[in-house]
């Protein structure tokens, strides 16, 4: 952290102060007392599970040395820590993001949202501009109302760049996440069938998604994925510049001759119908081209030359979890793309097998996809409906159940429910897998975050690697 003083947390907190000795530097934020350290502020988060008020005691032994609070029971008492009292804890943290933020002047920042690929296109983003300078992005799903915040608070002078991927559950919380950073430039990835428990349909999703551009620098431009049939709806209201990108003709950055079944695919890039050059990812499937092309758009912009875009997308090394390839004995493969899932990346990753590994016959490990509301049962049974005219598909074990759905609908091939996740069930899957081993095989696991199934991939990659 940067130039960041008690006076300023007081400031922008509007809170009531206990104990106040001097304006000390503050040197770090934490709402999680295992992490915590000398001297940190400590934020009490009042959670869904867990309530930071509870935390307050084991904050003060680990020597905090300020504790910012709502609650009127709050044990104020020790003279030798600086309480400040606020009416919400979490906005009391928003509130100080967005003023911490609004101190570095030249920062430029991408914020990044969608309903498939925010995590990887962050990352493609990242590798490109930190050839040119220091870039902040925010960790693992460190994307929400508290996690953004947080990734606000490390950001120092030395920072040229910060890409900020933002998700969403509810309807407001891009608008604040958008209005904590004010971004430089708004990427949009698509609008899927995700988290439709709460936002019902896809058109509620894109009214939710389409704030991130609501705080946008006067100089700034968005970069929209041109093949969206939903974002292209939205294209004419945009006031900014906008960047398209896709694989149709009319995109700004398009990718044409695709190469997916090389080690690393490769394209032909076109910017402004113009050819541009040959440019190589690292990464398998279709859907990780138009991620690159996202990326490609961002760099474009700031002038970046095809060398370093080449290299960054070359050498990039994807998240875990995403696409994630690992080799196997008999020339066996093992994907992990556990990290979440719902229909719309189910269908492509899945899909993308064939394109990327044609030849190979695959064993599908999947889990239930979470929090799609009444719809759900309908989008479980679509996806046995197309695992079953999937001649390349020679096994399917399923996890959780909603997913009770797929099993019914897949009639030709080998199909196995799984209710639960318990290690008895996992050496029941292994046994049963090794009964189709083949040659070149793909093991490929895919399901919501909440089936951890990424748990078992790991498991089985360490006993058959």
């Amino acid at each position: 952290m940067d130039n960041f003083f008690l006076n300023d947390l007081i400031k922008w907190t509007n809170g009531k102060v206990l104990n106040f000795s001097e304006n000390k530097k503050i040197e770090n934020i934490s709402i999680d007392t295992r992490t915590i350290k000398d001297k940190d502020v400590f934020f009490a988060i009042v959670g869904k599970s867990l309530d930071g008020h509870n935390f307050i005691p084991e904050a003060i032994n680990k020597k905090a040395s300020v504790i910012v609070y709502s609650k009127d029971n709050t044990d104020t008492s020790n003279k030798f820590v600086c309480f400040i009292k606020v009416k919400d804890t979490a906005l009391a943290l928003e509130q100080n993001a967005k003023n911490y933020k609004a101190k570095f002047k030249n920062l430029f920042t991408v914020a990044i949202t969608g309903s498939n690929g925010k995590t990887t296109t962050k990352e493609l983003i990242t590798a490109i501009l930190k050839q040119q300078g220091n870039t902040l992005n925010n960790q693992g799903n460190f994307n929400n109302r508290i996690g953004v915040p947080l990734t606000i608070f490390n950001l120092t002078e030395q920072h040229k760049y910060a890409v900020v991927e933002m998700g969403t559950s509810e309807f407001g919380e891009i608008k604040v996440l958008s209005d904590i950073i004010c971004p430089n430039c708004a990427v949009l990835t698509n609008i899927g069938d995700s988290h439709l428990e709460f936002f019902k349909n896809r058109e509620n999703v894109l009214k939710e998604k389409i704030h991130i551009i609501d705080n946008i620098s006067k100089d700034g431009f968005v970069v929209l994925n041109n093949d969206d049939v939903l974002l292209q709806k939205v294209l004419p209201s945009i006031k900014q510049e906008v960047i398209t990108y896709g694989f149709s003709e009319t995109s700004f950055v398009r990718a044409e001759n695709i190469n997916l079944t090389e080690e690393k695919p490769s394209f032909d890039l076109y910017i402004n119908n113009k050819f541009i050059e040959r440019i190589s990812v690292a990464m398998k499937g279709k859907f990780n081209i138009l991620n690159s092309l996202a990326a490609i758009a961002v760099a474009y912009k700031l002038n970046f030359t095809v060398v370093d875009i080449k290299k960054a997308l070359l050498n990039f090394v994807p998240p875990k979890m995403r696409m994630q390839t690992v080799k196997l004995k008999d020339e066996m493969l093992a994907i992990n793309d556990a990290y979440n899932a719902n229909p719309c990346s189910m269908q492509n990753s899945i899909l993308s097998l064939k394109d990327s590994f044609p030849n190979r016959k695959v064993i599908l490990i999947l889990g239930d996809m979470l929090e799609l509301g009444e719809n759900s049962d309908n989008f479980h049974k679509e996806l046995g409906k197309m695992i079953d005219g999937l001649e390349y598909i020679k096994a399917v074990f399923l996890f959780g159940k909603k997913v009770i759905n797929t099993k019914e609908n897949i009639k030709n091939k080998e199909v196995v429910l799984f209710k639960e996740n318990i290690p008895e069930t996992e050496e029941k899957l292994f046994r049963k897998i090794e009964n189709d081993f083949e040659k070149n095989m793909i093991i490929f696991f895919k399901g919501s975050r909440g089936i951890k199934l990424d748990k078992i991939c790991d498991n089985f990659i360490t006993k058959y690697k």
